[in-house]
């Protein structure tokens, strides 16, 4: 189960109540381009047509695009599927101006719930004016997402909703199932449900707030030293931010897989890199993170920051540096080194732990020669003709 599952079943929902009330015409859902890639799957899976809908280059829906594609499909308009905070983080001023819009002409609004990190007691999807919406229980509410997954992807709906909600032949008898069983994945959901209890309302809600503030302060703290692609005209961001490479370090082919790999060295686990726009770092320190760590985190960035410049400003090679060269093992910190930058340098980066440090087991691998090469672990057809033989 997934976010996606959520998706699913909220389309469902929503199909299901068109195909009630006379509406089997209404089959058109708008999604902007900057959207999750399963919204438009999941659209795709309940038999709906995408309507892709144009994205302002602050990251912003395109209010008049929107406001045209919902006239003109007006006659067969199911739906639209937004995220707010949006997919790049920003809190958009129109969003009860889409939903509106998609009422007027007979749509229902599905708000996803991805970055509800940002939102938990301190705001209601349906005050916003959506149908349906989704909750990631491995994104908000606590359950371990390690690995890519388990996830869990609950839907709460409107009450003019809940009599099409899709249904499960093991509890209600009706058909539509969106999981082999009832509740997706039960043994995880006493997490969630301890972890809101403990936490309680104000908790909840002073996490959120956390949350916020600790996107806004790395904003904040690596302001100048990169760029932040999208910003709220008139308030603080939501929970995540995008980071890129100020223009002098683009022009020199500073790839943001540099960022990722240095931050191995200095003991960090890289943020999502490159989604849902190229050559970025999607930043998402949540409410969980000291202060001490984030500014850990912050000093390890600035001094990745610094290194780069070295190369700009020709203070250091261009392919044999720190950068280039990371991560770094215990390999390298104990065998010949023959580089033109210290094994202080190379091995021990500011926010790098001396006691205690992660060491890379392996250095760079290259990643694209492995996406073209395809090793295939299955053993041939002659294999297992010679085992039964």
């Amino acid at each position: 189960n997934s976010g996606a599952q959520g998706e699913y079943a909220g389309l469902l929902t929503i199909r299901n109540y068109h195909l009630a009330n006379g509406g089997t015409h209404r089959d058109v859902c708008l999604i902007p381009t900057s959207a999750h890639g399963t919204n438009p799957a999941s659209a795709q899976m309940v038999g709906m047509k995408v309507v892709p809908v144009k994205v302002r280059d602050n990251g912003d829906i395109d209010i008049d695009d929107f406001r045209a594609k919902a006239e003109q499909y007006q006659e067969n308009l199911s739906c639209c599927m937004i995220t707010y905070p949006s997919t790049h983080g920003v809190f958009e001023e129109t969003v009860r101006e889409i939903c509106e819009i998609t009422h007027k002409h007979g749509g229902q609004v599905y708000l996803d719930g991805a970055n509800m990190n940002a939102m938990v007691g301190l705001a209601r999807p349906g005050d916003i004016g959506s149908d349906v919406s989704h909750l990631n229980l491995h994104k908000t509410f606590c359950i371990p997402h390690g690995g890519g997954g388990p996830g869990m992807g609950p839907i709460g709906v409107k009450a003019h909703l809940a009599p099409y909600l899709p249904g499960h032949p093991a509890t209600d008898g009706r058909e539509g199932a969106v999981s082999a069983a009832p509740f997706g994945s039960p043994s995880i959901l006493p997490i969630s449900w301890s972890y809101c209890l403990m936490m309680g309302g104000e908790g909840l809600t002073q996490a959120t707030k956390v949350a916020i503030l600790n996107a806004n302060y790395i904003a904040e703290r690596l302001k100048g030293a990169y760029d932040v692609l999208y910003k709220s005209e008139t308030g603080p961001r939501g929970a995540r931010v995008h980071y890129r490479y100020p223009p002098a370090g683009r022009e020199l082919r500073r790839d943001v897989d540099d960022v990722a790999k240095r931050l191995i060295d200095c003991g960090f686990h890289a943020p999502t890199m490159s989604w849902p726009v190229a050559g970025t770092l999607m930043i998402e320190p949540t409410e969980s993170e000291t202060k001490a760590e984030i500014d850990r985190f912050c000093d390890a960035m600035l001094a990745i920051r610094e290194e780069a410049r070295d190369i700009e400003e020709g203070r250091a090679d261009k392919t044999n540096n720190p950068l280039k060269n990371a991560p770094h093992t215990v390999e390298d910190l104990v065998g010949e080194w023959d580089r033109p930058y210290s094994r202080e340098k190379g091995c021990f980066p500011p926010g790098a732990f001396r006691i205690d440090k992660y060491w890379s087991p392996v250095n760079r691998i290259d990643n694209v020669y492995g996406d073209r090469n395809l090793i295939c672990t299955c053993p041939p057809m002659e294999a297992y003709a010679e085992a039964a033989e």
